[in-house]
């Protein structure tokens, strides 16, 4: 990380150096909790690129990985809209860095209203922007 700089939009980034001695901006404030410092040497992988041709790194998470399970608390049932603007409900669970996540149902018993449960087993399907996003492991 060579410094962190506002860009025209006011959002903060990063200004990281590849390995070919090529300069990108990375987002900073999505990576707080990741402690960062000017000179640090971290690891990324590319994200995504838009159809603009803009590259979105994401740094590796320094407490967590992909595809690891966890049994996370769990803390109810919530309606949210789904990418198709269509109210879905979902399970509200505590995740490993101890922030809420919202996972899917598997089975009409856990849209029951009385559904409880004291923890869900969980996997971490992705890390973007610094967030963990979860599915259900049933395994």
């Amino acid at each position: 990380i060579l410094k962190e700089i506002p860009a025209p939009d006011g959002v903060m980034h990063y200004i990281i150096l590849d390995p070919f001695d090529k300069k990108h901006m990375m987002e900073s404030e999505c990576y707080k909790n990741y402690h960062f410092k000017i000179g640090d040497i971290i690891q990324v992988r590319i994200d995504h690129i838009n159809c603009k041709g803009q590259v979105f790194f994401e740094p590796k998470h320094p407490h967590f990985n992909e595809n690891e399970i966890y049994d996370c608390k769990y803390l109810g049932q919530v309606m949210k809209k789904n990418k198709f603007n269509e109210e879905e409900l979902y399970l509200k669970v505590e995740g490993p860095d101890g922030e809420p996540t919202l996972i899917q149902t598997i089975s009409l018993h856990q849209e029951k209203k009385d559904f409880q449960k004291d923890t869900i087993r969980c996997k971490i399907k992705k890390i973007s922007k610094g967030k963990l996003i979860m599915s259900q492991y049933l395994k």
